[in-house]
């Protein structure tokens, strides 16, 4: 998933996802950059979620999804600043049939290299 970083397109992409999600209700791994935090402390500067995290939630608790526990840090992002703004954009979200399939499946967050974001790695276990 790349979900969109405009403010102005995050609306499309979610009603995007839910889309996904509702057509796709069995066994199902959705993960990727989504560009929006879910809660206050996925972010170091502590200044407030998104204007869309209530609708991300939402849309998660809908369709029932998990998010994967990530390992090795908490953040997957930065505006790479000398001051540096970090959140967490990246996850792996689960149906529970997916979680079932795959119960010890662990996600790793990998040092940033080149990138303002870290890349995650998915272990099924």
């Amino acid at each position: 998933v790349y979900g969109a970083a405009q403010e102005e397109n995050k609306m499309a992409f979610l009603t995007e996802l839910s889309r996904f999600c509702a057509a796709n209700t069995k066994s199902l791994l959705v993960g990727g950059d989504f560009n929006i935090i879910r809660y206050v402390n996925e972010k170091n500067t502590m200044d407030g979620v998104h204007r869309h995290t209530n609708i991300f939630n939402s849309l998660i608790h809908f369709y029932e999804l998990r998010e994967i526990v990530m390992t090795g840090g908490k953040y997957t992002w930065t505006n790479n600043q000398e001051y540096p703004i970090l959140e967490k954009l990246d996850r792996v979200l689960v149906t529970k049939e997916w979680e079932d399939i795959f119960p010890q499946a662990l996600v790793k967050k990998l040092p940033r290299e080149g990138s303002d974001h870290n890349l995650l790695i998915i272990s099924s276990g």
